[in-house]
């Protein structure tokens, strides 16, 4: 077998693992809380998994997006041009390509992705695409953004843009 990370490809299962062991390093799940006056809620809950490499390691990315059938985009980090993104978003792309990786390449190896924490984001996939042809009662969203709060109380000293109890306020409409 080929030492090379690029003559592996994406069909080799120890590559998979690989993959799965840099993810736990270099990737995120991540679940936006994006406010929009135009629902009745005011706010919308976008997931999302994504990996950074520097240029060098682009072909690392693009085995991302072979591994999930061509799904996603690479993309230049804002505001670094040596660095690129991986992202794939949306529900139904995470539900069926994200969570089945996670679930056998990642969680069951890793110190950062507690199998609560996991269950937690599969829990908020499972909810947004069960509610995703009606209005979300606002209980069920109220229990969602605060899961979503508990995902990454470390993210990498990024903190969101609004606290909880903000949001919480514009879904109870008080802002």
């Amino acid at each position: 077998m080929a030492s090379s990370l690029e003559t592996w490809s994406v069909k080799h299962e120890n590559y998979r693992y690989w993959l799965g062991g840099f993810v736990e390093g270099e990737g995120a799940l991540v679940v936006s809380i994006v406010k929009n006056d135009k629902l009745s809620n005011g706010i919308s809950l976008q997931p999302e998994f994504n990996v950074a490499q520097h240029e060098n390691g682009i072909n690392i990315l693009y085995s991302y997006k072979a591994l999930f059938e061509n799904s996603g985009n690479v993309l230049q980090k804002s505001g670094s041009d040596k660095v690129l993104v991986y992202s794939l978003k949306g529900t139904q792309n995470i539900k069926k390509y994200v969570l089945p990786f996670y679930s056998k390449y990642v969680v069951e190896y890793s110190s950062k992705f507690s199998s609560e924490i996991f269950e937690n984001f599969c829990y908020i996939i499972e909810k947004l695409d069960s509610n995703k042809k009606k209005t979300m009662k606002k209980e069920v969203l109220i229990e969602l953004v605060k899961l979503v709060y508990l995902l990454n109380p470390d993210s990498k000293g990024k903190q969101r843009k609004r606290t909880l109890e903000e949001i919480l306020g514009i879904i109870n409409g008080k802002i």
